[in-house]
């Protein structure tokens, strides 16, 4: 299960509560069923609604990656029918166990997410009129998303995890270059400036012309003395060393996929074309193990957590109606 399901609770939530999940659903609805659990029904449309405020940052990060859009998409839309399937069995378990939690420390709880997100009621009452969500509807997703984190906090513990010293010595060695500091490169490279150079379509065919020209021997340095736009008079060379992240993200994805020495194909940018090569790397220094002790040590805590969290539900499940659609 992917870590980003909890980012999901609350676009979930506002949405079952918007299209009344229990079951009773105009007909529009029962024909774009997508999921059953127990008594209990997800629709096509509670899914897409719960996946919008994700939808829109995967756009703007993959706009000129359409394909990785689509694979992060069909991710997100698995991701987001776990998690109302999930959201679910957890309150039918609750109910079915017979467990009671006070009203009373329900009540506290809402009120002290009031204070802390809204500032006061007449702020809440103003955000929720814009949401289109009564106070009540508010109160019984504040009621449920309690339930939840008490029942998984009871079925799911760390209490009793155990990390032993070899599984964290066993960790480190496996993975290594988790606990490197960061590679630096420097980069020679040829900017052409697609309106200088007649357009996209002008700009990337003459970088393609010179990046045959270089494939064939000729030195980077001499071509990007005649060529690039940025940073002539040093051969294409970029003067500060350069740290994973500090480009823009085709540039960095580009650059740090490059050994030392190595070119990159033409990178096609809104602005015009670019080519990277790897003039010199910094290799990362790695942490030792008492360095990163405790960071592996969490690391490996969480990991069997979400283990057993995923074990929990598959129980729920096998105990429970559930019968998923095609989407």
């Amino acid at each position: 299960m992917t870590r980003n399901l909890s980012r999901l609770i609350t676009a979930i939530a506002a949405v079952l509560l918007a299209h009344g999940a229990v079951g009773q659903t105009t007909p529009s609805y029962r024909n774009s069923i997508v999921a059953e659990v127990n008594d209990k029904i997800i629709t096509r449309q509670m899914v897409m609604d719960a996946m919008k405020p994700e939808v829109t940052l995967l756009r703007r990060q993959y706009a000129r990656q359409p394909q990785l859009f689509g694979q992060k998409y069909t991710q997100l839309q698995a991701d987001t029918m776990e998690a109302l399937i999930r959201r679910e069995l957890v309150l039918s378990e609750y109910i079915e166990k017979g467990y009671n939690l006070p009203e009373s420390i329900i009540e506290q709880r809402i009120k002290e997410e009031v204070r802390s997100e809204y500032g006061n009621r007449i702020t809440l009452i103003k955000s929720l009129q814009q949401s289109n969500m009564t106070y009540e509807e508010f109160a019984r997703y504040q009621r449920e998303k309690i339930i939840q984190m008490v029942m998984q906090g009871q079925f799911i513990s760390k209490a009793n995890i155990v990390v032993s010293p070899r599984q964290i010595e066993e960790y480190y060695v496996a993975n290594k270059d988790m606990f490197r500091s960061g590679v630096e490169i420097r980069l020679r490279f040829i900017f052409l400036e697609a309106r200088k150079h007649g357009g996209a379509e002008g700009t990337l065919k003459l970088a393609n012309e010179i990046h045959q020209v270089l494939q064939s021997g000729d030195s980077f340095a001499a071509v990007a003395s005649v060529y690039t736009d940025q940073y002539r008079a040093s051969g294409g060379l970029k003067p500060d060393w350069i740290k994973r992240g500090g480009l823009a993200p085709e540039l960095d994805q580009a650059a740090f996929a490059l050994g030392q020495g190595q070119m990159s194909p033409v990178v096609v940018m809104p602005q015009g074309c670019y080519i990277l090569r790897c003039e010199e790397m910094n290799q990362a220094k790695l942490g030792t193990l008492s360095e990163v002790r405790a960071q592996i040590e969490q690391t490996l805590l969480e990991n069997e957590q979400q283990a057993r969290k995923d074990k929990w539900f598959e129980r729920l499940k096998r105990k429970s109606y559930v019968r998923q659609f095609l989407f």
